[in-house]
């Protein structure tokens, strides 16, 4: 498996949600950010360089509303995620 070098401002779609390309049946409808798989975004910071324990994770600011999907979203930057590094495809 290759990892990817990600810098910030690099942009990025939503392949998979925490490594599944759907959401569990007991998932409720705003955590079901499996929505967003195929949407675009751009990597804002990682968890590395914020000290937080799961450092395998970025924070993708999504192009589309998260919120008007239903979606809860609670970042400082709006239309942002925690999302793991896995579940991202490099935008060529």
């Amino acid at each position: 498996m290759s990892f990817l070098i990600m810098e910030k401002g690099e942009r990025f779609i939503l392949k998979t949600f925490n490594g599944a390309t759907t959401p569990s049946k007991e998932c409720e409808e705003k955590e079901n950010y499996w929505k967003l798989i195929q949407e675009e975004g751009t990597v804002v910071n990682f968890a590395d360089d914020l000290g937080f324990p799961y450092k395998n994770r970025v924070l993708l600011q999504f192009d589309c509303d998260v919120k008007a999907r239903g979606l809860e979203c609670h970042n400082e930057k709006p239309n942002s995620l925690w999302i793991l590094k896995t579940d991202l495809k490099e935008i060529r």
